[in-house]
């Protein structure tokens, strides 16, 4: 039985669940659907979720580290719950950890993706377009890597624009952290997010999961420079599986970094693009203005 006397609600609950388990647990997902949450916590089996849950004094400690460190929490039977997040079904978080503007969640988003291994000419092309799509008024989502997604945030902040970055660690764990001085300027004009709680450290499998959340929350998704293996083309088959408008840009056939955006697009997967122009008159159709 739950220990916690000073539960109020139902979202403490998701507050506590989303500290202790790992993303992408469908498992757990179908069993909140069939049994609703408190009991899905009292039947915990997983040996690594039942110690995390047992290093817990109370929920007011969760609270006040969240509070310590300036991050908020948003479960996903809020009534402001990023709608878009939905189409996740039983791959959806629990809930999100923030700093920054939460109303970003309620703009018109981009996903910018692409290697970390980028091309100087790949993170001029990311940051222009981020910068054109910033100027349109089009948030930009994508990872806090360096390579194309540091470029594509780059250039949404120099247009003075809104861009979210999806962290696969807590937030108080930020990765990589040469770009935090980038996070602390995002936190201004955007969004910090991650699904893990503040301490938890960042793995290969929560990078891969956290491409669904960048697929997600776009309206679309731009692959800039991909290799043949590349958590970016991860990124890109969440997009397709969510229905979401997938573009790439062509690279050189002798750069290895251009090889994935080349199949995706010779694979007919993704849309070829050159500029923003482009991008708005697929996306035109969906209610977003050139």
């Amino acid at each position: 039985m739950l220990k916690f006397k000073e539960i109020k609600d139902e979202k403490d609950l998701y507050l506590l669940l989303s500290w202790i388990i790992d993303s992408c647990d469908i498992q757990i997902s179908q069993e909140i659907l069939k049994f609703g949450i408190e009991r899905v916590i009292n039947s915990l089996t997983n040996t690594k979720y039942l110690k995390r849950l047992k290093e817990i004094e109370s929920i007011e400690e969760l609270k006040e580290s969240l509070e310590l460190n300036e991050i908020n929490y948003v479960s996903r039977i809020d009534s402001n719950w990023p709608k878009q997040l939905k189409d996740l079904n039983n791959i959806e978080p629990l809930g999100l950890f923030f700093k920054g503007k939460f109303n970003c969640f309620s703009k018109n988003s981009i996903a910018i993706v692409g290697t970390r291994k980028s091309t100087a000419e790949g993170n001029m092309i990311s940051t222009e377009i981020a910068f054109d799509l910033a100027k349109k008024g089009i948030n930009i989502v994508s990872g806090g890597a360096i390579g194309i997604d540091h470029a594509a945030h780059h250039g949404a902040l120099i247009a003075n624009g809104a861009t979210i970055a999806v962290q696969a660690a807590g937030l108080k764990k930020l990765y990589p952290t040469k770009n935090i001085e980038t996070f602390n300027k995002i936190m201004e004009n955007g969004l910090l997010i991650s699904e893990y709680p503040p301490n938890r450290n960042a793995n290969k499998i929560s990078f891969l999961h956290r491409n669904r959340i960048i697929a997600a929350l776009s309206l679309g998704t731009l692959v800039i420079e991909a290799g043949e293996i590349s958590g970016a083309l991860s990124t890109a088959r969440y997009a397709t599986n969510l229905n979401r408008i997938l573009m790439a840009i062509p690279g050189s056939i002798l750069s290895k970094s251009s090889f994935g955006t080349n199949e995706l697009i010779r694979n007919r997967e993704a849309e070829l693009v050159t500029d923003v122009k482009q991008i708005l008159t697929l996306l035109s159709p969906i209610g977003v203005n050139s």
